[in-house]
């Protein structure tokens, strides 16, 4: 719903009449402060939430990748909190560069740390994992460098950029949403979890 008001004052600022900016700036997915920045930060932060609350217990049981699910959550916190604050942002002020181009190095070192954990994970659990981090990383990064031409040629106040954000941020709110969906599907799955819950309820 988000999206399609986005794009609706998109397509009517600039093909129909102009919308004042405090309107529009309350309902544009590129600005910070704004409605789908909360929901943004609140849909990762249930993220870090779920993966936590796994995390915590496989922690307890000392399963093997406890420090897998940990980082996960702890991932997704600082996501959140990211999001919320435009920490991101930072490194295009200090640098020429877009910060997308300096996550690349730390995906690939994400994806060599994950890789056996994936590898140890059921197969629906763990494809939807890679799944929703690709769809993620297709926005959050893919769709970030293909729309830096924008950018450096001052076109950022154009129909065109506008309509490329809500896809951005649209892969990046699906992305987490799938994320969530196989979490909740691996801790139903999961019995002696699904029993831990069932007791703590009666508790």
């Amino acid at each position: 719903m988000l999206l399609l008001i986005h794009v609706w004052l998109t397509i009517h600022h600039y093909q129909v009449n102009d919308i004042p900016w405090v309107i529009r700036q309350l309902f544009d997915v590129d600005e910070e402060n704004n409605i789908p920045t909360w929901f943004s930060s609140a849909n990762l932060l249930l993220a870090a939430g779920l993966t936590l609350v796994l995390a915590a217990d496989k922690w307890q049981s000392h399963d093997r990748w406890r420090v897998h699910w940990m980082l996960l959550g702890w991932g997704f916190l600082l996501l959140s909190l990211d999001e919320m604050a435009g920490l991101h942002e930072s490194v295009n002020v200090v640098t020429e560069a877009s910060w997308a181009i300096y996550a690349l190095p730390l995906v690939l070192l994400l994806a060599i740390i994950f890789f056996r954990f994936l590898y140890n994970l059921p197969v629906r659990t763990a494809s939807l994992l890679i799944l929703s981090g690709l769809i993620f990383l297709g926005g959050a990064i893919g769709v970030e460098l293909y729309t830096e031409p924008y950018l450096y040629n001052d076109e950022l106040d154009t129909l065109a950029y506008n309509l490329w954000t809500p896809i951005e941020e649209g892969m990046e709110m699906y992305g987490v949403i799938l994320f969530q969906y196989a979490i909740l599907e691996y801790m139903g799955a999961d019995r002696e979890f699904a029993i831990k819950i069932r007791f703590s309820r009666h508790d």
